[in-house]
């Protein structure tokens, strides 16, 4: 190895920025499944709305 040349110059790997790379990253499908499971919650819960299921409304005469 060339000692006046830094190492991050001749690794290959390092040549493209890292959000190019990113989807090698382990942290980036953690980020990514949470954020899926967090919007498949808040479609399935009705905008997280809080509801009685068991009560019916008495219509108001």
């Amino acid at each position: 190895m060339n000692t006046n040349v830094p190492q991050h110059v001749t690794n290959e790997k390092n040549n493209k920025p890292y959000w190019k790379r990113i989807h090698h990253d382990w942290k980036f499908w953690v980020a990514i499944f949470l954020m899926l499971a967090a919007m498949f919650i808040y479609i399935r819960t009705n905008d997280l709305s809080v509801r009685p299921n068991n009560q019916t409304q008495q219509k108001v005469p």
